[in-house]
C-alpha cells in the first residue's frame, strides 16, 4: 500500500502493543462457539473447497461490515479486551453490528479461517510519523493457499481475494470505495 510499510524499523511503543494484541486476537476469537458456527457453515457452502471458503469468508468481512472508522463510531479507539473490557459479543460484535473499521474486518477474516483450519493471520501496516516512529496505520489479513499466502483486502469494495489495496482499480474519480 502506497506510504505504508508492512515491517517496522521503529514502531511506536504503544502502537507495538496494540499490534501484538490485534495479531494474537482472531486465535481466542476462533475459539467462540458462534465464530465456529458461521465458519463451519461456510466451509459446508463452499463444499470443503479451500478456495471457495475464503472468497466466501473474505465477502462476508468484506461486505458484511461496512467500514466506519473507530473515531467516527465511537469516539475513540475501540479494540475489544485491549482499549475497552471483553464483552460476551466480541468475536462477532463487528457482524453484528455491521459497522466497523480495518482491524475488526481482518479479526473476524483470520478468526472465521481458523476456525475451519484454515492458516491465517493479521497482516499490519505502518506509516512514518514525524517523531521519527513508525504508527500502525491499516490492517489486512492474509490467508495461505496451495503454496503460499495470499493477501487479503477487506476494507475495498472491489478487492478481491489475493489482491493487496494498491492492486484494487479504483473507481472513475480516482478514489477507491471502500465497504
Amino acid at each position: 500500500m502506497r506510504g505504508l510499510i508492512a515491517k517496522p524499523t521503529n514502531p511506536d511503543p504503544g502502537e507495538l502493543a496494540k499490534w501484538h494484541f490485534l495479531a494474537e486476537a482472531p486465535e481466542r476469537d476462533a475459539r467462540d462457539t458462534r465464530v465456529q458456527t458461521i465458519a463451519g457453515a461456510l466451509l459446508g457452502a463452499a463444499l470443503r473447497n479451500a478456495r471457495v471458503f475464503l472468497c466466501l469468508a473474505h465477502a462476508l468481512a468484506r461486505d458484511g461490515i461496512r467500514y466506519e472508522r473507530d473515531i467516527a463510531r465511537v469516539g475513540s479507539e475501540d479494540i475489544a479486551g485491549l482499549t475497552r473490557p471483553v464483552a460476551p459479543n466480541d468475536p462477532i460484535d463487528a457482524l453484528v453490528r455491521g459497522r466497523d473499521d480495518c482491524d475488526a474486518k481482518a479479526r473476524l477474516f483470520v478468526a472465521l479461517c481458523l476456525a475451519a483450519g484454515r492458516p491465517a493471520r493479521m497482516v499490519g501496516w505502518w506509516r512514518q510519523t514525524g517523531h521519527g516512529t513508525q504508527m500502525l496505520a491499516h490492517v489486512s489479513a492474509e490467508a495461505f493457499l496451495d503454496r503460499g499466502w495470499l493477501p487479503v483486502e477487506l476494507t475495498l469494495a472491489r478487492a478481491r481475494l489475493g489482491e493487496t489495496g494498491d492492486r484494487v482499480p479504483k473507481e472513475d474519480g480516482g478514489t477507491w470505495l471502500l465497504t
